[in-house]
């Protein structure tokens, strides 16, 4: 196959938990490919572990178009996105929450993890023996986590839960409006800083100082957060879950403690398969791979494609318990390898082994309760799934 014969992307599929044929067959073809994109338009696309990481570590590729740095104000949070932005900006962000992130703060929140998950348990067990564990349990505990985060009051969660499944579900209303409410109520929370212990108001008493970040900034980094660390961490342990229930060996070595839970998660989400991938635009005209990559053209690094990949991993499709395995790029790679990489990695390992211990006959309900995903352009992702035990 010709490295620029147009394939259609994202790839049609059939399954939530394994990736499209097409996407080993383009690895398996050339390093690099183009692609139609399902919302118009064309871009390149890297499949190969190696091939992905030089791409994100690559200095011509960026996260925005040249020329095109617009700026972020009360009305527009998502202009300021760390993960929007390239050096310098990127570089000064990064510096200052990454003092705020720091491993004890993840470590405190350990403990808050474990009682939500605990209490989200009990409710299902209450609630059985047929649960939908996608709302019932996998939205709610990162949510929960991330509003203690970001500091937000008990009395202000459940509007700003509305409002951010609104947002970042579809779970019906304006989601204009939603996200408009929601942005006003970040700006406010920000303002009621610093008196907190939370991530918010650390960053907020640095606010002004030769190292601090402006009020929007702060504003637009909670923003961000959310977003990060909300849905995605949501689907990671709903697609980990349904990935055990097809590898009992696995799980009932969770369970019984043979198996080491914090491996396990690696595993899944070197195998998850939910998103589509990694955009970077040419800064410059630029070749690589072989190919000459034209000034603000889109590239594509797959995560997927890369963490599924035989040169890199010795059978790639399975879970691997024991053994060496090289470092996956679930998290990225570069300069914006994910912030929130050790916050995601404790929720996962606090939530499935809580659940497969607490559980321990927990799998699929029989249909007619059916598990329910999409994959619509960009949006691949589960929205129900039915458990049992």
């Amino acid at each position: 196959m010709q490295h620029d014969q147009l394939t259609d992307y994202p790839f049609a599929r059939d399954s939530i938990i394994d990736p499209a044929e097409d996407l080993a067959r383009l690895r398996a073809a050339a390093p690099i490919h183009r692609v139609r994109l399902a919302g118009g338009g064309q871009a390149w696309l890297v499949t190969r572990y190696e091939d992905v990481r030089v791409l994100l570590g690559h200095p011509a590729f960026g996260t925005g178009y040249p020329g095109s740095i617009p700026e972020a104000d009360e009305d527009n949070l998502a202009a300021g996105f760390m993960f929007l932005k390239d050096p310098p900006d990127h570089t000064r962000l990064r510096r200052s929450v990454t003092r705020a992130f720091t491993a004890r703060r993840v470590a405190a929140l350990r403990e808050r993890a474990q009682a939500v998950t605990d209490a989200l348990i009990d409710a299902m067990l209450a609630k059985g023996p047929v649960v939908d564990v996608q709302e019932e349990f996998a939205y709610p505990l990162p949510i929960t986590i991330v509003s203690e985060l970001l500091g937000i009051p008990d009395a202000d969660r459940d509007r700003f839960r509305g409002w951010a499944d609104i947002v970042l579900r579809s779970a019906g209303g304006d989601v204009g409006a939603a996200f408009a409410d929601l942005q006003r109520f970040v700006v406010r929370l920000v303002e009621s800083k610093p008196n907190g212990d939370d991530l918010l108001s650390e960053l907020a008493r640095r606010s002004g100082t030769a190292d601090g970040l402006t009020r929007i900034e702060v504003s637009s980094m909670a923003m961000g957060l959310l977003m990060a660390g909300y849905v995605t961490t949501a689907s990671a342990i709903s697609h980990g879950l349904l990935r055990l229930f097809s590898d009992r060996a696995v799980l009932d070595g969770m369970r019984e403690g043979r198996v080491e839970v914090e491996r396990v998660v690696e595993e899944l989400l070197r195998l998850q398969d939910e998103e589509v991938g990694i955009q970077r635009i040419a800064q410059s005209d630029v070749e690589i791979l072989g190919v000459r990559i034209a000034l603000g053209d889109t590239v594509i690094a797959s995560r997927v494609g890369a963490n599924r990949d035989p040169a890199a991993f010795t059978d790639p499709d399975a879970i691997a318990v024991t053994g060496e395995r090289g470092p996956h790029l679930a998290f990225g790679h570069g300069i914006h390898h994910c912030l929130g990489a050790a916050l995601a990695r404790m929720e996962l390992a606090v939530a499935l082994g809580t659940l497969v211990r607490r559980i321990p006959g927990i799998r699929r309900a029989d249909p007619p309760h059916e598990v329910r995903w999409r994959a619509e352009g960009m949006d691949v992702s589960i929205e129900r799934l039915p458990v049992t035990w």
